[in-house]
Order: structure tokens, then C-alpha cells, then sequence
């Protein structure tokens, strides 16, 4: 036990786990494969407690959609969830990724059919990514359109399987007005990080921070590339495209 902590009663949830430990080198049946579910079960929960004392908390839900408002503290939340988690033990791949949503030709549709049908897809949109997460998962109106999803312990693979989930489920989603029924499409850019829990379990949060703002900038890419390569798709951020990324960037705002 990590110095500092010598009174920290264990939770019901873990002297189940320990148990469950016990009961199976008891009978010679333990497995490394169960204690990595194990740790990935108390990470879900851990986070899962912390998300509620966020929605606990009005301030941080936006009122229109039902979503977290941003905060830029979100990654270090989760972070600092799984060091406690995570103590004594070297991690060297912690998976999260980031997913930002956004509209295709949203101004134009709210010109074309008014803001309280605008609001109406937006509100269906962020239903649709919020019943497709996990309860670890942040899903956050970041502004106007745009709606992002912090993924914890979830590797790129996992986040191109998750935006293709939603995708195929926007594509179903109707609007009905006046008669007849619209349908919108949305873009997508994926980023990803691994991230190390320091052997001495202090985050360091400006590191963190800044962790999170690359994830961010790294999915904004990607979501600009999306939309150049004709909208209706998501896009995974690659390195090797910085070059091509400023390019587009530039010719997606002219």
C-alpha cells in the first residue's frame, strides 16, 4: 500500500475481488487473464463513481442535450482514477481515446428548416452517442454542433468500432416535420493516446492537461479530413499526415 494510504478501507466491491482471488488459488485455478479482468472491472467502477459525482452536480450538464459541459480536467479525472487503481503496479499501456462528432451543414440546415428543428437533431444526435457509450465514458456538448466522447481504456481499434456503431445507427435517424421526414449526416475525427501511471502514482495534471488539448487538436484533424473527404464519415488521426492536415485545414476554411 502506497505511503499515505495506510487507512484506506477497501470498498465491498474490491473484498469481493479478493475473495474471488483467494477461492481460486485455493484451487490452483488462478489465471493472469482474470486478474487483468479483474483490474478493468475496478477501473469501470472507479470511474463510474466518479462520473456520478459529476452528474450529481447540475452545473456541469448541459440543459439542452443532457451531456457534460467541457472541462478541460476530464482526462486527469480519469488519470488519477486509475492510479488509485492501479498502485504499485507498472502500466505501460492505458488506452484512451477521443471521438469529435459534428453536424454536416448545420448552419445550413438550421437556415433552411429553423433552429427549433436544429435543436431537435442535436438533442437526437447526442440520445444516440449517450445510449451508445459506456457509463465510463464522457460524452460532452463541447459547443454549437460539435459533441465529443472521452473513451477510457479504449484502444483505436475500439474507437473506430464505436464511431461505426453510432454512424450506423445516425443513418436510421429520421426528423419528421410538416409532413416529411429529414435526415442529416455527421463527420468524425479519432485521436488516441497510451499513457503510462508513474511508478510513484503522482499525476502531473499540466502534463495531463496538455495531453488532453493534443487529443483534442489530434481529433479536430482528423474531423477536418473527414469533412474534406466528402462528409458522412469518420477519419482516424495519423502522424504522418501533419503536413496534409495544415493543407486541408487551410483550403476546408476558404
Amino acid at each position: 500500500m502506497a505511503p499515505g494510504n495506510k487507512n484506506r478501507k477497501l470498498t465491498e466491491f474490491q473484498e469481493r475481488h479478493i475473495r474471488m482471488m483467494a477461492v481460486l488459488l485455493e484451487y490452483d485455478v488462478f489465471d493472469l487473464r482474470i486478474v487483468e479482468f479483474v483490474r478493468e472491472a475496478e477501473l469501470e467502477y472507479f470511474s463510474l463513481l466518479d462520473k456520478i459525482k459529476f452528474l450529481e452536480s447540475k452545473i456541469n450538464i448541459d440543459e439542452k442535450t443532457g451531456l457534460l459541459k467541457y472541462r478541460p480536467d476530464y482526462l486527469t479525472n480519469i488519470l488519477k482514477t486509475v492510479s488509485r487503481i492501479y498502485q504499485g503496479l507498472r502500466m505501460n499501456n492505458f488506452h484512451v481515446s477521443f471521438v469529435r462528432f459534428d453536424i454536416d451543414d448545420f448552419s445550413r440546415f438550421n437556415s433552411r428548416y429553423g433552429h427549433d428543428i436544429g435543436d431537435q437533431v442535436l438533442v437526437a444526435l447526442a440520445t444516440i452517442i449517450k445510449e451508445s457509450s459506456r457509463p465510463t465514458d464522457y460524452v460532452i456538448r463541447f459547443g454549437g454542433e460539435e459533441i465529443d466522447a472521452l473513451l477510457p481504456s479504449t484502444p483505436r481499434e475500439g474507437a473506430a468500432t464505436y464511431a461505426g456503431k453510432i454512424f450506423g445507427r445516425i443513418a436510421q435517424m429520421t426528423i419528421p416535420r410538416d409532413g416529411e421526414t429529414l435526415k442529416i449526416t455527421v463527420s468524425a475525427g479519432i485521436s488516441t493516446m497510451d499513457y503510462a501511471v508513474p511508478e510513484n502514482m503522482i499525476i502531473n495534471e499540466a502534463s495531463v492537461a496538455d495531453s488532453f488539448s493534443r487529443l483534442q487538436t489530434e481529433a479536430d484533424d482528423a474531423l477536418y479530413d473527414a469533412k474534406f473527404q466528402g462528409k458522412n464519415r469518420f477519419c482516424i488521426y495519423s502522424a504522418d499526415k501533419k503536413e496534409e492536415y495544415l493543407k486541408i485545414r487551410k483550403l476546408y476554411v476558404k
